[in-house]
């Protein structure tokens, strides 16, 4: 899945002539490796293991620059801005504990995208977190 999106970013940047340059390159795959609700930081650090001359600002304005033109989503999790690639309708499992994120594909929100609501509200999308402790914590826990 990463590597199809991947592939039509790079090719949508070449028809705009957008600069290919390699730590935007990084940028994307670190993106694209880290999966689901990735920090600034975390793909900060897998772009630099994957070119090792790629810059934080580089890295903020390569974020930003998906973001912008629909190829990724952003949003404020505490205070901490968090990305991932666009990816097909889904939604996370976090645990408190230790910060694991994982993908989870069921939707138990019958309000879909463009829907009405309350007052006339035009639903344009959803984001639903359901919170609790990974098999590790758990296991710590007892």
């Amino acid at each position: 899945m990463s590597f199809n999106i991947v592939s039509a970013i790079l090719q949508a940047w070449r028809a705009r002539g957008r600069r290919l340059t390699a730590p935007r390159r990084a940028v994307l795959a670190a993106l694209a490796r880290v999966g689901c609700r990735a920090d600034v930081q975390t793909v900060y650090r897998l772009a630099r293991r994957l070119y090792p001359r790629t810059g934080l600002v580089t890295v903020y304005r390569t974020l930003e620059l998906l973001v912008q033109e629909g190829w990724a989503e952003r949003w404020e999790d505490g205070g901490v801005a968090r990305y991932e690639l666009a990816q097909p309708h889904h939604h996370h499992l976090v645990c408190v504990r230790c910060g694991f994120v994982a993908r989870w594909d069921r939707c138990p929100v019958p309000v879909r995208r463009g829907t009405k609501v309350k007052g006339g509200f035009l639903v344009t999308g959803h984001r639903l977190e359901l919170l609790g402790y990974c098999r590790r914590c758990r296991e710590v826990r007892r």
